[in-house]
């Protein structure tokens, strides 16, 4: 099962453009450069129609099979979205950074606010954390930032707003039904019975 894992893995890094006799560091090189969306995503979808076919033969456990099932469900669900950074060829391979930035963020606001959990944060600013501590980086991006903003549309900034705020009440929605089920579901009812008794649901 482990080297289903470790196929994949060998397919989406590209480590099938090795070529002999050079070293390991020309070889990242190459493949930064040779490796397109094209190339991996016949090979996966090539790899995926192995799986698929070892599934339908016997000789497998049923704890194998049930396993191989779910590795499958999850490839062929995440495919359309899995195979999309290779022809960028100043894209990451990895996302140390950006967990790397994350870190940042959650160290400085616990820093500010003297709280560890800062999910309360988040589901008030949402998206904007990240965006301010760019923009917050240094004064020059910061100027920039001054500058776009006396440019932008009184109707677009609406546009956003409400976009923002969209998304915001989203994502606290989705937090309180994880966190509080109890209590959410039970206000969704009060607010139900409330719409039924005077005909609107706000």
């Amino acid at each position: 099962m482990q080297q289903w894992v470790l196929d994949a893995e060998d397919i989406l890094g590209g480590n099938w453009e090795e070529t002999k006799g050079q070293s390991s560091v020309s070889v990242q090189t190459i493949n930064k450069k040779q490796v397109t969306n094209k190339e991996v995503g016949l090979r996966f979808d090539r790899f995926l129609q192995e799986l698929d076919q070892e599934l339908i033969e016997d000789g497998m456990s049923q704890t194998e099979r049930k396993c191989l099932k779910e590795f499958l469900r999850v490839l062929h669900n995440a495919r359309p979205y899995l195979i999309q950074c290779y022809d960028l060829e100043e894209f990451p391979r990895t996302n140390n950074e950006m967990e790397g930035s994350i870190r940042k963020i959650k160290t400085r606001y616990r820093r500010i606010s003297g709280r560890k959990n800062w999910s309360t944060y988040l589901l008030r600013h949402g998206r904007s954390v990240a965006f301010y501590e760019w923009w917050h980086a240094s004064p020059e991006r910061w100027e920039q930032f001054e500058e776009l903003a006396k440019k932008i549309d009184r109707g677009d900034w609406k546009q956003m707003k409400k976009e923002t705020l969209s998304a915001q009440s989203e994502q606290l929605k989705r937090f309180r039904f994880r966190h509080k089920r109890e209590v959410f579901l039970a206000t969704l009812e009060e607010r139900w019975a409330s719409a039924s008794e005077t005909g609107t649901l706000h």
